[in-house]
Formats: structure tokens, C-alpha cells, sequence
């Protein structure tokens, strides 16, 4: 049964947002390892104890009315809704050749990570205004996959969950590159 997005499923999926994309892009201080262009994320997360939930479920699923304000805002914030409800992201070459990852994190933010083996990413981040810290692995296993776990908590309670990308293509068409958007 697909996920209809109510009021109390905007503050998650605001989480889950930044969860996914925070815990996707600290590999790209492996910059040399990841291909530009168009990415697409899976995400599964869960808010503290509650059931695993898909993103792409709950942006497929979006009322029509919505769906437009909801592209409008991702766009800003460099990201786009695939054909298939997914989420896409633009990774250009600038971002990915920069000595460290272009954090996608709301607010002031500091951010630390470190480099365990090649490939394999722990990180963390604290921000104010919001105020939100996070967590995490990540685990490049080709230039063009790569998958992270990671642990999101705010002022809504703490979100959870795992991230899978795959690079899609060399052009992002209408998604703005990642690291240009803020």
C-alpha cells in the first residue's frame, strides 16, 4: 500500500532528504573514484521504531496538487524527481574533483569525516539554525554505485536508514548540479 504524505509526513520527509543526500555525499571525497552527471538514490529510512519507509514510495505517491511545489523545492536544493518517483541528483565534475564533498546540510554546519579504508567513509555533522546532527558509513564499490547507512536526529526525533546511488547518465538534463544549489 503506497505511503499518502499527510502534514506529519512533511517534517520526515524533510529528514529524509537531508538524511539521504548528507549520508550519499561524503564519498565524494573519493572524488576521482565517482563519474559526473545524473545519480539516482534509493532511500529506505525509518523515523525512530516506526515501520521502513521508501522515499520513492512517498514522492510517487504525492497528491498532484503537491507534487509540483515539492519538484520546485528539491530543484533549489539541486536535486529532481525521476520518471520513476525516484529521487536524482547532479553531481558535477567541480564537486567532484574539490578536496572535500559538497555537504548538502541545512543551517551552519560543521562536518567531519574520516577515510577508514579505501572507499569506505565514516562521518558525522552538527548544524544550527536548524538545529540537526547526523551520522553514518559510507562504501563506494564502483565509480558509478555506492551505498551509505546513516542516522539523522532533530527537533522531529531521529531518522534512520540505508542509501544506494547509481550513476544514470553524463548529462542532468533539469537537475541543477548539486554543489551549485544552496
Amino acid at each position: 500500500m503506497p505511503l499518502r504524505p499527510r502534514p506529519s509526513h512533511a517534517p520526515l520527509l524533510a529528514a529524509l532528504l537531508a538524511g539521504g543526500v548528507v549520508a550519499a555525499t561524503p564519498a565524494l571525497a573519493a572524488a576521482a573514484a565517482l563519474k559526473p552527471g545524473l545519480w539516482s538514490y534509493s532511500l529506505l529510512t525509518r523515523r525512530g521504531d516506526g515501520p521502513p519507509m521508501n522515499l520513492a514510495q512517498m514522492l510517487r505517491s504525492l497528491p498532484a496538487a503537491a507534487r509540483p511545489r515539492v519538484e520546485a523545492r528539491l530543484r533549489a536544493q539541486g536535486m529532481g524527481i525521476g520518471p520513476d518517483g525516484g529521487l536524482r541528483i547532479c553531481l558535477d565534475a567541480g564537486s567532484l574533483s574539490a578536496g572535500h564533498p559538497p555537504l548538502h546540510l541545512p543551517g551552519r554546519c560543521t562536518e567531519h569525516w574520516k577515510l577508514s579504508a579505501p572507499g569506505d567513509w565514516n562521518f558525522h555533522y552538527a548544524c544550527t539554525q536548524p538545529t540537526v546532527d547526523g551520522r553514518g558509513s559510507l562504501r563506494i564499490s564502483a565509480p558509478t554505485s555506492y551505498a551509505s547507512d546513516y542516522t539523522v536526529t532533530g527537533p522531529q526525533g531521529s531518522v534512520s536508514g540505508s542509501a544506494h546511488a547509481h550513476w544514470l547518465a553524463s548529462a542532468c538534463g533539469g537537475v541543477p548540479p548539486l554543489g551549485m544549489a544552496r
